[in-house]
């Protein structure tokens, strides 16, 4: 499983209309073209996730929210970034997949020099409520949202924003959520490591996704306020 940063319009196209079933938004090639778009492949060449960081305004998810027009003014924009197109698909999700997809996308945010970061998700979607809410985000606005380019309905949505520093202290507060998507699998009956080896075998598999992404974090410089 690798990622890659998608920068030619048939990517671009490919990725916008692989995730449209999934967050029920065909998102405009030119909204992606504002930012960086990464896609998460797996060893055939697949696209199995993704998620794009846009890092200029104006942003879909605060245009989205009804008589809202003087956030538009507000300096905490120019720091901002908007989170979109999370998606990874079921392959994606077993084992150390998915736990590279989650550390790549939070190495991203940290190592960004962004201090908040919107975004917004259906109010069905209550597995992504779980998970954003580890951020301890603030809910900016939270009903029916008007209607965008590249959606056929408005949704009830709930758009929120995170700051970086409360992400660092809630990710290492909740270490849980990353050994959860390490997704092993039950076995039916108990086995025991007979080769020390076994157990040095999985430890170097974690290393290999972890330690790259940890090296990344630690280049931050500076504290949040």
């Amino acid at each position: 499983m690798k990622f890659k940063l998608l920068k030619q319009d048939a990517e671009l196209e490919n990725y916008r209309h692989a995730i449209h079933p999934h967050i029920d938004v065909l998102l405009p090639l030119s909204y992606l073209k504002q930012g960086q778009v990464y896609g998460y492949f797996n060893k055939k060449g697949d696209l199995i996730g993704g998620f794009a960081l846009i890092n200029k305004g104006p942003f879909r998810v605060l245009d989205s929210i009804p008589d809202f027009e003087g956030l538009k003014l507000d300096p905490h924009l120019e720091h901002t970034t908007e989170v979109t197109g999370v998606w990874l698909s079921c392959e994606g999700r077993d084992k150390y997949a998915s736990l590279k997809y989650w550390l790549t996308i939070m190495t991203k945010v940290l190592t960004s020099r962004k201090k908040y970061f919107v975004y917004a998700y259906s109010s069905k979607k209550t597995h992504l409520q779980k998970i954003y809410s580890r951020a301890n985000p603030i809910v900016l606005f939270r009903g029916e949202t008007k209607l965008l380019p590249g959606m056929t309905s408005v949704d009830h949505e709930s758009v929120e924003v995170v700051i970086k520093s409360r992400i660092i202290i809630q990710a290492l507060k909740n270490p849980d959520f990353f050994v959860k998507r390490l997704n092993f699998k039950k076995k039916k009956k108990k086995t025991f490591i007979k080769n020390p080896m076994d157990l040095k075998e999985q430890y170097e598999k974690i290393s290999d996704i972890v330690n790259p992404l940890v090296n990344n974090i630690s280049t931050l410089g500076g504290r949040e306020p």
